[in-house]
């Protein structure tokens, strides 16, 4: 005898409401995905980001004249020319690429984003061990100054990329 729930001449297959139900159920997983990670703030630029790059060539320091050692550095704590080590806290980066300090130079992280840099949107790298909020021992490429995750999201629009693995946002959250 039949149940309810089946059709005696179809034996095995789901009942239609089932099936409406699961592609109901994902569409609406779909919409919150892109209520939570396409915001359409609108993309403002934020403050610059303090970076260890030396600006323009200064003559030589007379030797008498050095500054005293930062006795508050913790050992290891030296900046590498080139890597922004200090950003507001609260604001957002645009995510470009994760590279590994133990297998990439600070050099090549540098060089790689000469590469992925665009008009209007300069990538920096940053040392993912001075930053909370971010995976450690990585030599992140971003493009600061979002002041949001739509903005964010925006600046990966604007340079031509999807959000996703690729571009993605992440807050500054404090300093290490």
């Amino acid at each position: 005898m039949a149940t309810p729930y089946q059709n005696p001449q179809r034996r095995g297959s789901l009942p239609l409401g089932v099936v409406l139900g699961v592609i109901a159920g994902a569409i609406l997983v779909m919409f919150a995905w892109f209520a939570l990670f396409d915001d359409a703030d609108s993309a403002t630029p934020g403050p610059t980001p303090t970076s260890a790059q030396p600006s323009d060539p200064v003559e030589s320091p007379d030797p008498a004249e050095s500054p005293e050692p930062d006795e508050s550095a913790e050992p290891g704590d030296e900046s590498v020319p080139g890597i922004t080590t200090e950003l507001p806290v609260g604001t957002w980066v645009t995510v470009l690429d994760s590279l590994p300090q133990g297998s990439v130079s600070a050099e090549q992280a540098i060089a790689r984003a000469a590469e992925l840099s665009q008009p209007g949107h300069t990538a920096i790298v940053i040392d993912t061990n001075r930053f909370e909020g971010l995976n450690a021992n990585y030599w992140a490429v971003v493009i600061p100054g979002a002041e949001s995750r739509a903005a964010s999201n925006a600046v990966c629009k604007a340079i031509g990329l999807p959000v996703g693995n690729n571009c993605y946002p992440r807050e500054i959250k404090g300093l290490r």
